[in-house]
């Protein structure tokens, strides 16, 4: 039987800031980061000082998983999703997903800390290029994504007070 680990080290790393969330924001409105028991998915996001990298640290517990005592592939697409997405917000650009590719090298064992670095790869016009890929602790990839994403106005987005607050909280590194 799996033991379940309630909390995660999703501290940050040196030089890294927490982005701070609204609660509003994570319970009940996010799959990924709305888990209120913490026995599926723990997760933190960052912002590198020196060069403005995002960064997220997530824990994958007991119920996210998919193959006996490792994460499920979709729990797995939804955190690499979710990261790119925000990755881009946080690089003021008001984002939806358009389509996103997700790689599986190996399984993720449960209840160990990951980190996913996130990526802008480009920018043209309303298209928004990402790419992310999920980590242990010694730089092993267990995952990566790729993903289109389509600028939408802030404006047409439910909670564009959110775009703001994050956007503000970068720029003020």
């Amino acid at each position: 039987m799996i033991e379940q680990k309630l909390h995660a080290d999703l501290s940050p790393e040196d030089g890294w800031l927490e982005l701070e969330f609204p609660k509003e924001y994570s319970i009940g409105r996010s799959f990924v980061g709305g888990d209120s028991d913490k026995l599926r998915l723990q997760v933190k996001y960052f912002i590198r000082r020196e060069d403005k990298r995002f960064f997220a640290k997530v824990f994958f517990g007991t119920n996210a998983q998919g193959p006996p005592a490792h994460a499920h592939g979709g729990s797995m697409a939804a955190v690499l999703d979710e990261a790119m997405g925000l990755g881009a917000w946080a690089a003021a650009q008001s984002v939806v997903a358009a389509k996103i590719t997700i790689e599986y090298l190996r399984m993720l064992p449960l209840n160990m800390y990951t980190i996913i670095e996130v990526i802008v790869d480009k920018v043209e016009g309303r298209k928004v290029w990402m790419r992310a890929a999920i980590k242990d602790a010694t730089g092993m990839v267990y995952s990566k994504g790729e993903g289109l994403y389509i600028n939408v106005p802030s404006e047409k987005l439910l909670n564009n007070e959110f775009h703001r607050k994050l956007v503000e909280q970068v720029n003020n590194l």
